[in-house]
């Protein structure tokens, strides 16, 4: 065998060796504790201040255990909620949700909120809405799209409904 073969062997055998002592290397370190504080978490909480009041949607009284509604009629039920929100980077949504009610007229009915408190707007409740009190008016549509004897003597039972206060992203800079 000619010198510069047996080199090369000689030269990948102590590179396998070397190699296979690398993962055996040790280095010194050491830790301190991380004094930063306490982390405390923010919340959003929403409360009915009065039961509220139901009315058509031209303003005339509304009584949902007598009255009797019919495709492409609109009711409207309009209560006052005071916000609690606490957090500084929070930004929510108040929405009404009919997914708790039950009934055959349930599958004819469309949602919808709005509300008239000046500078509150429902898609964009923030820390500054903290302690304000929301009139939130939440528009039950029969669907005017309703036909044949779909919907007809059939009721539904309300009391599932909710207004959800939810945490949204917020809107970028």
């Amino acid at each position: 065998m000619k010198k510069n073969t047996k080199g090369a062997i000689a030269l990948g055998a102590a590179a396998l060796l070397l190699a296979g002592g690398a993962g055996t290397y040790a280095a010194w370190s050491d830790e301190a504790t991380l004094d930063g504080g306490v982390v405390k978490s923010g919340h959003l909480r929403i409360t009915e201040v009065d039961g509220g009041t139901w009315e058509w949607a031209d303003g005339d009284d509304f009584n949902p255990s007598s009255d009797l509604i019919v495709p492409g009629d609109v009711v409207q039920y309009t209560a006052e909620y005071r916000l609690d929100v606490a957090g500084d980077n929070l930004v929510a949504k108040l929405a009404p949700n009919l997914g708790g009610v039950t009934g055959g007229l349930n599958d004819y009915l469309n949602v919808d909120a709005t509300s008239n408190t000046d500078g509150i707007t429902l898609d964009n409740i923030t820390r500054a809405d903290n302690a304000k009190t929301v009139s939130v008016t939440v528009s039950i549509t029969f669907d005017p799209e309703t036909s044949g004897e779909d919907g007809m003597d059939q009721s539904a039972t309300l009391a599932g409904s909710t207004i959800t206060l939810e945490q949204t992203a917020p809107a970028s800079n």
